[in-house]
């Protein structure tokens, strides 16, 4: 899967986070590639989306006429948006009523994408998910402007590990261990929660949910730990996670919990060190993250170590 890291945190002058915003910006146009045959555009129906207070790809220039007029093209099994000049469209861009995602070198773009610091999920077809998606035992929820809201387990399917599709392998395992954790913490019983034709939702809390927003933090924060640091919690010129959630205004009511795994051969490994500090059930259940509900979960190979970024959130 292919990661496209662009900003979306703003700061002052002082250095601390002012916002968190979703700044989708188009790509720059490029040279026309190789001769394509003119065919029909990517098959399929294509889902309008609404904006989320005002906020869409649009506002960064990807919609014009051009789009409205461009020709979809195939070349060496891609597809490509041709604007009315020959040149391939990039960035996002909204034709017949869907968005679409086109890559630096005009190529549409297919499966999850990470986009200024927030998931997306393009369809076979290009067009941008903005509706619930099912995929095995995950269902996934999109925020009205298409970014990734949640991903959890199908509710009365047992809790426990479940495929999350933008993570890399070693994040995946992390997450599959984690989830594990919560299924074997998880006290519900399923004869007593289900009433006759009336079946609860019970095991809701036999698996984390995965929260977008705390996902997109947990990118950001381990880039900004690699880059600039980080000690006692803290990151300089953002502070620790509770300085950080106060600074975009996100959830500070909310008890979280931050876990920076260095240097690690691997996620077993991440996971041992993890339960170290947050796995004993003597440790104070602010302490346990089992004790949580939601979650984020960044990751980055450097010079053959694992670093992970885990946010919890009660």
């Amino acid at each position: 899967m292919m990661k496209e890291y662009k900003s979306i945190w703003n700061f002052h002058k002082a250095g601390a986070c002012a916002g968190l915003g979703l700044a989708l910006t188009a790509g720059l146009v490029l040279s026309h590639p190789a001769p394509m045959a003119v065919l029909a555009g990517p098959a399929g129906g294509n889902e309008a989306a609404q904006a989320e207070d005002g906020v869409m790809p649009s506002e960064a220039g990807g919609v014009s006429s051009e789009a409205d007029s461009g020709v979809w093209q195939e070349t060496g099994g891609a597809w490509y948006l041709i604007g009315p000049e020959g040149i391939p469209l990039t960035g996002w861009q909204r034709k017949d009523g869907a968005w679409y995602y086109l890559e630096e070198n005009g190529a549409m773009a297919t499966g999850w994408r990470f986009i200024d610091g927030a998931y997306y999920y393009m369809k076979e077809n290009g067009a941008m998910q903005n509706v619930t998606l099912y995929e095995d035992e995950t269902v996934y929820t999109f925020r009205e402007n298409g970014s990734l809201a949640a991903a959890k387990k199908k509710r009365n399917t047992g809790g426990g590990g479940y495929r999350l599709g933008f993570l890399d392998e070693e994040a995946q395992a992390l997450a599959d261990s984690l989830n594990e954790l919560k299924a074997e913490d998880f006290d519900g019983d399923e004869e007593e929660d289900y009433y006759e034709d009336d079946k609860k939702d019970y095991d809701k809390d036999a698996s984390f949910i995965l929260n977008g927003t705390l996902q997109q933090i947990a990118e950001h924060r381990l880039a900004a730990a690699r880059s600039k640091g980080y000690g006692s919690g803290r990151i300089p010129d953002e502070g620790t996670l509770s300085d950080y959630l106060t600074s975009i205004r996100y959830q500070n009511g909310r008890r979280a919990l931050e876990v920076y795994l260095i240097n690690c051969d691997g996620a077993a490994a991440a996971e041992e060190k993890l339960l170290r500090k947050h796995g004993s059930e003597e440790k104070k259940r602010a302490d346990r993250a089992v004790y949580y509900k939601e979650m984020g979960i960044a990751h980055e190979k450097v010079n053959g170590k694992d670093y992970f970024m885990v946010i919890f959130m009660r």
